[in-house]
């Protein structure tokens, strides 16, 4: 019988709460939440006031089809507890987020967390999916959900090597938000230089902030429009900019710290830009071996000069520009300012939107679908 991820009750378990910032699983919840019932579940926000008291589950609908749900952990420090404590205590607040949710069936559980409620099993579902986007070094029993769930996916190769040992995944690459790429907006962005770079994204520590330095003191008739949170916010509680190195750079005139956005008025930030940057450092480069940010950058058409990315280790130059090292970094920013008429030709600009438009999160949506009818 086929299965059509189609008019069903689905649960998203995700690592970052729903917030003003969105990757690929908040992204997922609203593409799914076109054809589904999704319920969105966070992180837990603490723990009950008496151990086993209660849970605190709270609510909040963004549409008919998706539901934010917020809890509290039945005890405190659940994470650090041995793993038989961990089990009982996940299976009874599963049990209670069935019962308030009124949830007595559910078809899917689509699981991006390493941590929480890693024997899949207890939700008692007819599917369950384990997503995985990051390294998790820290998560101790993230072989229990690779190993337990139905179907096992990662963004990159590079993340799947980490599990094959004992299990084989499939790659799922990073999708596209074209229903947020075409929301439009009017806008005029700081700066006297006719030529923009932009970087986008959490300013946290494994960003090669010296380069961004070396490229905005050496390119002076450039503006560097820097949008993302520079504190804590959804995506991150911690790891965020250093104060020396955000004072250094927002004391350059033509850097710009234009801070937290919409992700539905990104595009419009992008296509007034005409470089796009991704500049992790060198010892975080498997770390960041395959960043969400790009998609938006390839569907803006502009050239986007990085670090290396192994997710992309095949792309073509005309796609994504790559950088060995620094030096190389500093190089190939130079070539692509003064050729920019070339990089920015129609042609270019058109394979590189064609290349987000194929890659969708409804087509993704489309090849996970088959696996599950495979």
């Amino acid at each position: 019988m086929s299965w059509f991820i189609k008019d069903k009750v689905i649960v998203l378990i995700s690592p970052e709460p729903w917030g003003e910032n969105f990757v690929s699983k908040h992204h997922y919840a609203n593409y799914l939440a076109k054809n589904n019932k999704v319920y969105f579940l966070n992180p837990a926000d603490g723990s009950a006031k008496f151990p086993l008291s209660g849970m605190d589950i709270r609510t909040k609908k963004i549409h008919e089809n998706l539901t934010i749900v917020s809890y509290k952990n039945l005890i405190p420090r659940l994470n650090s507890l041995p793993k038989f404590i961990q089990k009982s205590t996940y299976r009874q607040q599963i049990q209670r987020l069935k019962k308030l949710l009124n949830l007595s069936k559910i078809d899917l559980i689509w699981s991006f967390d390493p941590n929480r409620f890693f024997d899949l099993s207890h939700w008692k579902t007819e599917k369950t999916i384990y997503h995985t986007v990051d390294f998790h070094p820290k998560a101790k029993f993230e072989k229990d959900i690779v190993l337990g769930s139905n179907y096992f996916f990662g963004v990159a190769d590079l993340i799947l090597e980490e599990h094959q040992v004992y299990r084989k995944g499939m790659v799922i690459p990073h999708a596209s938000d074209l229903d947020g790429f075409n929301t439009k907006i009017e806008l005029q962005l700081p700066g006297q230089n006719k030529i923009r770079a932009i970087y986008t994204g959490n300013f946290h520590q494994d960003i090669n902030y010296e380069v961004l330095k070396s490229l905005a003191k050496d390119n002076s008739d450039v503006d560097f429009m820097l949008i993302g949170p520079t504190a804590p916010s959804n995506l991150s509680s911690k790891n965020t900019i250093e104060k020396e190195d955000f004072t250094a750079l927002k004391n350059l005139e033509n850097v710009f710290f234009l801070g937290n956005i919409p992700p539905s008025h990104l595009m419009s930030y992008l296509e007034l830009a005409d470089i796009n940057l991704v500049l992790f450092k060198k010892s975080q480069e498997k770390k960041h071996c395959s960043p969400h940010k790009l998609m938006a950058y390839f569907y803006s058409g502009n050239p986007t000069l990085s670090n290396y990315i192994d997710a992309h280790k095949n792309s073509e130059t005309n796609l994504l520009l790559m950088a060995k090292n620094d030096a190389e970094i500093l190089e190939k920013f130079h070539e692509l300012k003064t050729n920019l008429t070339l990089y920015k030709s129609p042609e270019l600009i058109q394979l590189r939107r064609n290349f987000a438009i194929e890659n969708s999160y409804q087509t993704r949506i489309h090849e996970i679908e088959k696996i599950l009818n495979d």
